[in-house]
């Protein structure tokens, strides 16, 4: 059994991080698959071609995406693009863990779903996809929150959301906010439209 899924994780070199960040570099011709992070959150939330994630796959052992067989092909499956994702909290693990899979001696990516080997890129893609796709979740639940509560608005709080909503149609769902707020996310703020008790981190922030 191979041993990369380990307490501490190996020392790696400046050349070797940069190794292994171009293997997981993905097509340029798959970049349009993944909504661009500076894409307005309305537009994100208008995306209807993304793919839903796979939760069955959320209690997978890590081994089962790693194989020491060799991927022949640079390329995917034809139905690749149209297969469900793992989550998004998986394809995180599986890129954390990358580094040390290929130390051990990995030379391929496992969907365990279908047959065949695919690329070590497929890890990033999945991880990348998978962000926007959590993203567009969360978006979605804020935006039905705030549809709810603009119904029986008085004037000045529908004014209120009204200027929220426009704000959707221009900032960018994954990039960083600008000035004291510096420390969050765009997606944060998502966190703040909803009648769940905010979050500590938040309000230090």
């Amino acid at each position: 059994m191979n041993s990369f899924i380990q307490d501490s994780a190996i020392d790696l070199s400046l050349d070797l991080q940069q190794h292994y960040a171009h293997l997981l570099v993905f097509p340029q011709c798959y970049d349009s698959f993944i909504p661009a992070p500076h894409l307005p959150i309305s537009a994100l939330l208008d995306f209807t071609n993304l793919p839903p994630f796979d939760h069955s796959l959320t209690v997978a052992d890590l081994h089962c995406f790693f194989t020491s067989e060799h991927c022949v092909t640079n390329d995917v499956p034809a139905d690749f693009l149209d297969r469900s994702l793992p989550p998004l909290s998986l394809s995180t693990q599986l890129l954390n863990t990358f580094s040390q899979a290929y130390h051990d001696g990995v030379k391929s990516v496992k969907d365990p779903r279908f047959l065949g080997n695919l690329p070590f890129w497929v890890v990033q893609y999945w991880h990348d996809l998978g962000c926007a796709i959590a993203a567009k979740e969360r978006w979605s639940l804020a935006r039905d929150w705030l549809s709810g509560q603009r119904e029986n608005a008085d004037t000045d709080l529908a004014a209120a959301i009204d200027e929220v909503f426009s704000s959707l149609r221009v900032l960018g769902w994954g990039t960083t906010l600008r000035g004291p707020a510096a420390a969050l996310q765009v997606l944060d703020l998502a966190e703040f439209l909803s009648s769940t008790p905010m979050k500590g981190r938040f309000i230090d922030a």
